[in-house]
């Protein structure tokens, strides 16, 4: 018998055709809001995940959105994420178009996500990320300055996920090199789910959801277990994961969030291995380099957003604070060493949007805000054996304060013509204190302005043209920078940015052409060796998307999709040195998503998923080009079955076919005068393999 929840949707879905409003999902929290009027910002994961056409031209509206600003913008909702084949977190971004992601196969550890011809081997240091407004970046880390882990990020809790490529935000700053990425957590469903996975080296995963829509309050909690042996020897992994969030409506439309997430994990390392001798089969791609290396970490988190009013008039407010703990031991040739980092975070922001008219006729929104973060660490690194300390070679206390305010105006001087303007000032406070060596404790106060500009022309509503001008930066780290040179100021880089989207019923066609100038490129081979200063540096670089909805009939949906970019990333101080390392020359995708009906022999439900092939290019790996990694292929597909019932079951696979040595690969040697014995690599499975069950449930909705 088909549920509920499923008649309900498939009623409310079935007067629509093949014109349904492009750039939006089916929402079963709509469902639920056109009954009840309250509101819901999940998308689905069950039970049905509609795809729509190309996304709608946006970039001539008023709007504080992400996909308004004049610029490559990309949004992803949570029934796209539901189709994709995720086995962790860099799985969000691999399709994505410019997105260079590397798994290192280090256990727990943040993977690399680059924008724009950064560099994947940095932990994501030059993208600026957030979750519900709170930065993740950790500045000052010791791990890599402005280092990235979204592991504690739950896939089945994203709402929807916005990229900016480029330094074009206002609302983003430390770490906006390469662009932004703000991820928003749902706020309520109305089913709950019950779900386990298992798959290849001893993976297994257990999940539960709760979550009911209703005036009251709207609660959404989910609970996970994880554990797998790993592909390679010592990459043992476990973890949990609570995450707690509740929504209060208040008075006059405003709401209250509050979020509280604990999170651990404990890991080995597996450690890199000699390219080479992998290659000629001296050692095996399982081996670990130190079967002794590992680390953990543990995090506790707590988030407050209050909103009053609708986007275009919103007023809101966010209060943070996190503990965590992070430790690893690894073995980059030369002996294991350890770090361990405590840090505890506090801050804030105030944010105000008005949408007005000024004079009575020129149509504009105003976007004001301010931001608050300070950060306490306790950091500590030295040699080490078996996890245990020998010896002390770093040991500072550091307190660092963040206090910015930014503003944003856009006004539309004729209904084809938008304008963009924004600056932000960060002002930087650090006190730095070294207890091995007192004469090395800094106490400064940089700060930097970040101006932004753009226009989006919209002359036709089958064609958008945008160019845009911005500055990003990112502030020295205290731990690896400021006690060596105090003077140190925050690393700047100024980006141009030109293109064009053709959108049409079911086709969308973007190409986009940047370029981007630092005036010091930072090169830091591996996280604990030394950073080394490459002089100016330059990026040309380019875009192209397409996306195609090839298959419409009732409910039944297949679109496919591909992207390419290259990159040209030039140190511009001459010969020999003439390359940026690790940027690779281009990414391309390609690849289908569709929802269409079930066979009859099934019963009554739907078939889901995700297949794409992505293609990685070499990257050079001295500023010469004269030791490089390899192009590489991946393929990664997830099938699913969505019976009426409510039940859900899933297979999915990722596929090397062909060189796994090159997606995660390090010099650590000098970038110049490197040898092949100086390549490392954390091979990658062959094939991956991953199956599950869901059971998704209504949990009803408060009476009236």
């Amino acid at each position: 018998m088909m549920s509920p929840l499923l008649t309900r949707l498939l009623a409310s879905v079935g007067a629509l055709g093949c014109t349904t409003l492009p750039g939006h999902a089916l929402d079963p929290a709509a469902v639920e809001l056109e009954e009840l009027q309250v509101t819901a910002q999940s998308a689905p994961t069950s039970p049905v995940t509609t795809i729509s056409g190309p996304p709608p031209n946006l970039k001539a509206a008023l709007s504080p959105s992400v996909s308004a600003l004049p610029g490559n913008t990309t949004v992803i909702d949570a029934a796209e994420i539901a189709r994709l084949p995720v086995q962790s977190y860099g799985d969000l971004f691999r399709p994505v178009a410019g997105f260079d992601v590397s798994n290192y196969g280090q256990g727990g550890v943040g993977y690399g996500i680059a924008l724009r011809g950064f560099s994947d081997a940095e932990h994501g240091r030059d993208v600026a990320v957030f979750i519900d407004g709170v930065p993740i970046n950790e500045v000052s880390s010791i791990h890599t300055p402005n280092y990235v882990d979204l592991n504690p990020l739950i896939p089945e809790t994203i709402a929807s996920i916005s990229i900016v490529r480029g330094p074009f935000s206002v609302e983003a700053g430390d770490a906006n090199l390469g662009g932004a990425i703000f991820i928003d957590t749902k706020r309520a469903e109305p089913f709950s789910t019950l779900g386990v996975s298992g798959g290849s080296f001893g993976t297994a995963r257990g999940l539960a959801t709760f979550s009911q829509l209703g005036p009251g309050i709207q609660p959404f909690l989910a609970y996970e277990g994880y554990g797998t042996g790993g592909y390679r020897e010592n990459g043992d992994l476990g973890r949990y994961n609570a995450f707690n969030k509740v929504t209060i409506p208040l008075d006059l439309g405003s709401s209250l969030s509050l979020r509280v997430q604990m999170y651990g994990t404990g890991f080995g390392q597996p450690g890199y291995l000699e390219r080479d001798r992998v290659r000629a089969g001296l050692v095996s791609p399982r081996a670990a380099a130190n079967p002794t290396d590992g680390g953990g970490k543990t995090l506790q988190t707590f988030v407050a957003n209050y909103v009053n009013g609708g986007p275009d008039d919103a007023l809101s407010a966010l209060l943070y604070a996190s503990h965590d703990v992070f430790s690893r031991f690894s073995d980059f040739g030369a002996g294991q060493r350890g770090q361990v980092e405590e840090r505890e975070t506090v801050g804030g922001r105030l944010r105000k949007v008005w949408t007005t008219s000024l004079f009575d006729a020129l149509p504009a929104q105003i976007l004001v805000g301010g931001d608050w973060r300070t950060d306490a660490l306790d950091v500590n690194t030295g040699p080490s054996v078996a996890r245990g300390f020998t010896a002390r070679s770093l040991d500072l206390d550091i307190l660092q304060h963040n206090l910015a305010a930014y503003a944003q105006v856009q006004v539309k001087p004729t209904p084809w013509l938008k304008l963009t303007g924004g600056a932000r000032f960060d002002q930087f406070f650090y006190d730095v204190r070294n207890n091995l060596d007192s004469a090395l404790s800094p106490r400064v106060s940089p700060n930097v302005v970040s101006p932004k500009g753009g226009a989006a022309l919209t002359p036709f509503d089958w064609l958008e043209l945008f160019a845009n001008y911005g500055q990003g930066f990112r502030s020295p780290s205290a731990s690896s920078e400021l006690t060596g040179n105090p003077r140190l100021t925050p690393l700047t880089i100024e980006s141009t940015e030109g293109g064009g989207r053709l959108v049409f019923d079911r086709v969308s066609l973007l190409g986009t052409v940047f370029f981007t100038d630092i005036a010091n490129e930072a090169f830091q081979p591996a996280p604990g060796l030394p950073v080394q200063n490459l002089g100016k540096s330059r990026r040309d670089g380019f875009e192209i998307e397409a996306k195609i909805l090839a298959y419409c009939e009732g409910l039944d949906r297949v679109a496919v999709f591909a992207n390419y970019s290259g990159v040209s990333a030039r140190l511009l101080n001459g010969a020999p040195s003439i390359l940026v390392p690790n940027v690779p020359a281009f990414l391309a995708t390609v690849g289908a998503e569709f929802d269409v009906g079930a066979p009859v022999s099934l019963g009554p439900g739907r078939l889901t998923g995700a297949a794409y092939l992505s293609y990685t290019g070499a990257k050079p790996l001295t500023e010469d080009g004269g030791l490089r990694s390899s192009p590489y292929p991946r393929v990664s597909g997830r099938l699913a079955y969505l019976h009426a019932s409510g039940w859900t079951t899933y297979g999915q696979a990722t596929w090397y076919p062909g060189d796994r040595t090159s997606e995660s690969i390090f010099n650590f040697g000098s970038s110049v005068s490197a040898t092949a014995a100086d390549i490392f690599t954390s091979p990658q499975p062959r094939l991956t393999l991953l199956a599950g069950i869901t059971y998704g449930f209504p949990t009803g909705v408060p009476a009236r």
